[in-house]
């Protein structure tokens, strides 16, 4: 960042805690409120179908129900004029589609998704504008014999438990059942940092944001929080190196969520989401394709932006709103950390070059010296979860001599490589001798 922008941005910080400035949250989440407006015009009547792709197919009730989430944790803010005139304005105009024939009809066929069909009716009811009609429709449904008829992995049962409480459709044990789904969520036992996928990434992610809400009424999560957050700083490191904004939005919420204060991985990851939205006039996402964006005109071209990129905004929405409540803004520089001189530089170096030219990069070596050794732990991350990836597991083995050496080894993502290190020397050792003959190289690989 140029001096005087970074002059600009400092002088809207609190004196006293040098906080992210407050001013800047309420206009990034005015942003993602006024880019809702767009979803409820364009998407809520009919959704997208893309003429090329149907995994950007959005469905109307999905845009609906998460304008509707968006919506509520805006209003949830302290008072400020601008957020509360643009959610009142949004709610009046969501309220048609959240209560349409088309939702009412699908919580009559389908009520094993009745919540689903409802959550956007929750959300509003929530929000002060109830439906005594819809409540009713609902309450019919969830009596029917077909109501529980749907398999669902546990962060679903969270997200499920969270629309009952939000419409009013409480059952005796629903605390208890949210706990017991929580335990055995991801976040119950520890993810897969180094060869988990995306949608590992977004179990943890959503079984947080249901769990850690007070609407659920759980006060505890099933594990330790500073163990949770370790584990997130990681999928944070993972998303950052990919590019992968959607996702790493939704890991930075964890911290506002849960009220702990934000790392140095944490501060860094906003700083990067941030600094990235204000460079593209909006926070990429993975789905969108700018040279298929530029070959588009008119209603087409705007329809796409919006159908691939609203979510990524909202995150951007829900982070600023989660941080907007009393104690829970970033910092607006990375906090220190004890550690060694030149240690993010040292692992830098073994991490390479054979990753995409992420934006953290260029980010990275703006900081001084003191900040960017803070983050130390984070790339670490980066670089065992790149070296696993590429199988070069000599390099995962001078990096755990290195977070050794450093102080770091006693994180998720180290002690995963040092297990599977040990398992890959019972893996070479079975392979060269079973029944005591020497293997065939091309077994042993």
């Amino acid at each position: 960042m140029p001096v005087d922008m970074e002059m600009r941005h400092l002088s809207k910080l609190d004196a006293d805690d040098l906080l992210w400035g407050h001013d800047d949250l309420v206009r990034r989440l005015c942003g993602a409120l006024d880019i809702a407006r767009k979803v409820i015009t364009r998407l809520a009547p009919n959704g997208y179908t893309d003429s090329t792709d149907p995994l950007l197919n959005v469905r109307p009730e999905k845009a609906i129900s998460e304008t509707s989430v968006l919506l509520l944790a805006a209003s949830r803010t302290p008072d400020e004029p601008e957020v509360r005139m643009r959610t009142s304005e949004l709610a009046q105009l969501l309220i048609p589609h959240a209560r349409s024939k088309r939702m009412q009809l699908g919580v009559c066929l389908e009520p094993s998704l009745a919540l689903d069909f409802a959550q956007a009716h929750a959300c509003l009811k929530r929000m002060g504008y109830p439906d005594s009609g819809f409540d009713a429709l609902v309450e019919q449904s969830l009596l029917s014999q077909a109501h529980a008829g749907r398999e669902r992995p546990p962060h679903r049962v969270l997200e499920q438990n969270w629309s009952s409480q939000l419409s009013g459709q409480v059952s005796a044990g629903l605390a208890k059942r949210s706990r017991c789904a929580a335990a055995s969520s991801v976040l119950g036992h520890p993810i897969d940092l180094l060869s988990g996928g995306r949608e590992d990434a977004y179990a943890f992610t959503h079984a947080l944001m249901f769990a850690a809400d007070v609407d659920v009424g759980m006060r505890r999560l099933p594990r330790n929080r500073a163990a949770i957050l370790s584990e997130a700083e990681a999928l944070l490191a993972w998303c950052l190196d990919e590019c992968d904004y959607d996702l790493g939005g939704e890991v930075l919420l964890a911290w506002p969520l849960t009220g702990r204060s934000w790392s140095a991985g944490a501060t860094f990851g906003f700083r990067v989401l941030a600094h990235v939205e204000d460079a593209a006039g909006f926070l990429p996402c993975p789905a969108t394709r700018i040279e298929r964006l530029n070959k588009l005109q008119g209603d087409e071209r705007a329809n796409y932006l919006l159908a691939t990129m609203y979510h990524t905004a909202y995150v951007m929405g829900l982070i600023c709103a989660a941080a907007l409540r009393p104690g829970r803004a970033p910092p607006a520089r990375i906090p220190r950390v004890k550690r060694q001189r030149g240690a993010t530089e040292l692992i830098l170096r073994r991490l390479g070059t054979e990753t995409s030219p992420a934006h953290w990069r260029a980010e990275i070596h703006l900081l001084r010296d003191r900040e960017r050794d803070a983050l130390a732990g984070l790339v670490l991350a980066m670089a065992l979860r790149a070296k696993v990836r590429v199988r070069d597991f000599d390099a995962v083995r001078e990096l755990l001599r290195i977070a050794y050496e450093l102080g770091l080894a006693n994180s998720p993502a180290s002690s995963q490589a040092a297990e599977m290190l040990n398992r890959l020397a019972v893996f070479k050792e079975l392979t060269c001798d079973i029944h005591g003959e020497r293997q065939p190289a091309s077994i042993a690989a």
